[in-house]
């Protein structure tokens, strides 16, 4: 078989693995070269050791590399490498039991093969995955890597990723499919603003009215504190008066939640309203205790606090509502305007119970201090969020210094100024006064939130409209031209690529009827005939090649024979005397070297002269034929079975002693023994005599001694009744 090199164009690009593949092909190259019967088994199984030991070397060194990428068929890698290695001791075990150059000829094209798929298929399958790798690995460690180093890179992941068609195709639409993705973020925000700044209406409305409830609420819980801590003597008829007037507010709250909101408003705050009607419920419960006489001050306070509190929270579901950072502002600013009017309510009823003690300071009431404290956070939170407008608007009120110097005179009168009896009712008036004031501010405030809100929410819609109508226009006009664009371009690609798919199945008729362009796909097309044209050649020149090709091959095949002929005897078979003599040589160097027994058997068929006689030499032939075929069937595959005269057979035994031969012998005795050969009705039977000897150089000088000596055994057999093995 003709010696397998290397090419260039097997190399996967990675010098440890291309140095692999180099040597593992330079081994199979010497099995090529040995050719089987002239090369020593010993030589045989150093090849095959070294090309295994190589092999799982190289597996090895392949397999960590590819784990070391995260290749994804790295198992099925696997697999296939164990798949060989398990091979190669049963390849090795057929090259040395069968006596056949066909069988080398076949071992070595099936590793030539597989070396191939193996670089060819398997390993340049993973060259990219590597390759990857190694790319990402470098661009970590260089940081300096140029940036225009970049464009051929993901180059490469696009060729890698995507069809030429659909590379094309995004090419020509990418900048619609720019415009189209921008605009439909752009509709999308633009809608959510809008949903957003609607819901922002809707809750505007609801703030309105929790904020008359709240107010109502505040002053109904200053009374009704007032009322618990003067055991319920005053403030009876002014209790009742704006408890109508919450309940007005309430009735017209429940109202607007339940049949004037908007769905989206509603479901924001469905948890909310279910919430907050249930607290009037409590509400009403609470009234009754205070009417029984049955609450304090202080659960009286807790219990409109708690109420109010809720009702103020959906300020609170504003602020988390996704809109601009304007009116998220906005809603802040009001919320804590909301919060200091709720704190200065909190301090209206306390104080009603606060200014009937001995205490003189404002500072004094522990409560009291915590919740100017708290007017002061909502303040500052103010004047973080608010804008100019409410700013302007809230000038009077939101002053913390001034604030806080009017509320300590506001103590300090009516503490110094009033009788213990006059002092809630005068405290009572004087943060009404506040609160009422208040009230207004945060009723112009949610008024002008309104309005913005309502400016804004017009403003985007108008957006939505044109923002659609320009990206209509465009995408019809967009999409017709790069439809265009990319058949042109598309069309004659798959022409081209259709034509080389039919020349790669054996046509080579495919020809173009007109040039294409002048272009990049042009010179496409000039080069697909121009390979054209080379394959013919190479069609009409391997067709001579071929012939050529088979009669090189005839000829081999007939020196082949000649060969075998030359060694093996042509009636049996069997190696023949100049064969033998060249293989016992070899064997008796070999026991010499290896310091191991070798044995030989000289054969002979007792009483064949009277086969020859009785039955003619065309019978004689085919006891010959059948003795040997017996003597084959039970050697060895190491053994060798010779046809060294007439009738008589030498079998060599490398590796047995004598005693192991003379068993051998009997057993191969006792077959002969057996045979039967049938001619005319008369059956012949067969017996031979067999002379064992075993190789002693101190004794023996040459092979012919050798020989000469198991000869002698031999005769003493015959001449012993014949039949019989001697040792």
């Amino acid at each position: 078989m003709k010696e397998l090199i290397w090419n260039e164009g097997m190399s996967v690009g990675i010098d440890a693995i291309d140095d692999d593949h180099k040597k593992i092909i330079a081994i199979l190259a010497k099995l090529t070269s040995a050719e089987h019967g002239e090369t020593s088994e010993q030589t045989i199984n150093a090849i095959f050791t070294e090309l295994e030991h190589y092999v799982i070397l190289h597996f090895a060194k392949e397999e960590a590399l590819l784990e070391q990428a995260c290749y994804a068929e790295l198992m099925a890698h696997k697999a296939s490498h164990q798949n060989f290695i398990e091979q190669l001791p049963e390849l090795k075990q057929e090259w040395l039991t069968k006596d056949c150059l066909a069988c080398s000829e076949k071992i070595t094209t099936f590793l030539h093969h597989w070396i191939v798929k193996h670089i060819l298929v398997e390993d340049l399958d993973y060259v990219q995955c590597v390759n990857k790798f190694f790319s990402s690995a470098n661009k970590a460690k260089d940081k300096n890597q140029s940036q225009l180093s970049l464009i051929p890179q993901m180059s490469h992941v696009l060729s890698q990723k995507l069809k030429l068609s659909q590379r094309i195709f995004i090419t020509t639409l990418l900048p619609v499919l720019g415009v189209l993705f921008l605009s439909f973020f752009i509709l999308l925000n633009n809608y959510k603003d809008y949903k957003n700044v609607s819901l922002v209406l809707g809750l505007n409305d609801v703030i309105a009215q929790v904020n008359d409830i709240s107010h109502s609420l505040q002053a109904e819980r200053g009374l009704a504190s007032g009322l618990a801590a003067s055991r319920y003597q005053n403030f009876n008829e002014q209790l009742s008066a704006r408890r109508l007037i919450t309940d007005r507010a309430i009735t017209k709250f429940l109202t607007l939640l339940s049949n004037e909101l908007a769905p989206a408003v509603q479901d924001n705050i469905r948890l909310y309203s279910t919430y907050v009607e249930s607290e009037f419920t409590k509400l009403a419960k609470h009234r009754k205790q205070l009417d029984n006489k049955t609450v304090n001050f202080t659960e009286t306070y807790q219990a409109y606090t708690h109420l109010i509190e809720q009702l103020l929270s959906v300020s609170e579901n504003l602020i988390h509502v996704d809109i601009a950072s304007g009116l998220a502002n906005d809603i802040s600013a009001i919320s804590a305007v909301l919060l200091f009017k709720e704190y200065m309510g909190q301090i209206r009823a306390i104080g009603m119970t606060a200014v009937t003690t001995e205490k003189k300071s404002l500072h004094n009431h522990l409560t009291l201090s915590l919740l100017v404290g708290k007017q002061l956070n909502a303040l500052r939170v103010f004047h973080y969020s608010a804008n100019s407008e409410q700013k302007k608007l809230c000038i009077n009120y939101c002053d913390a210094q001034l604030y806080q110097q009017r509320l300590v005179k506001h103590f300090s009168y009516v503490m110094n100024d009033h009788t213990l009896e006059q002092r809630s009712k005068q405290w009572f008036d004087l943060m009404s006064a506040d609160i009422d004031q208040l009230d207004v501010l945060t009723d112009e405030l949610t008024a002008s939130l309104k309005r913005k809100v309502q400016l804004e929410s017009q403003r985007l819609e108008n957006n939505f409209y044109i923002i659609l109508v320009f990206l209509s226009l465009f995408l019809v006009s967009a999409t017709l031209f790069s439809l265009i664009l990319n058949y042109s371009i598309i069309n004659p690609i798959r022409y081209i690529t259709k034509a080389l798919h039919k020349m790669a199945e054996g046509h080579r008729n495919i020809r173009f009827k007109e040039s294409i362009g002048s272009d990049e796909i042009g010179a496409m097309q000039l080069a697909y005939e121009k390979l054209r044209r080379k394959l013919l050649q190479v069609d009409i020149f391997q067709a001579i090649v071929n012939r050529q090709k088979n009669e090189i091959e005839y000829r081999k095949s007939q020196q082949a024979h000649f060969e075998t002929l030359a060694f093996t005897d042509a009636l049996t078979g069997a190696v023949n005397r100049y064969q033998f003599n060249k293989v016992l040589a070899d064997e008796i160097k070999r026991a010499d070297y290896e310091q191991l027994p070798l044995s030989i058997m000289l054969l002979d068929i007792d009483h064949f002269k009277r086969v020859n006689d009785n039955f003619g030499h065309g019978v004689g032939d085919e006891v010959l034929i059948m003795f040997y075929r017996a003597c084959k069937a039970v050697v060895r595959a190491s053994d060798v079975v010779a046809r060294i005269g007439g009738e008589e057979f030498v079998i060599i035994l490398p590796k047995t002693h004598e005693k192991n031969a003379y068993q051998f012998a009997e057993r191969l005795r006792g077959k002969i023994q057996q045979l039967e050969v049938i001619v005319d009705e008369n059956t012949i039977d067969l017996t031979v005599s067999i002379g064992v000897s075993q190789w002693r150089k101190e004794a023996f000088f040459s092979a012919e001694e050798f020989v000469a000596h198991a000869d002698k055994l031999l005769y003493q057999a015959k001449n012993g009744g014949r039949n019989r093995v001697v040792v």
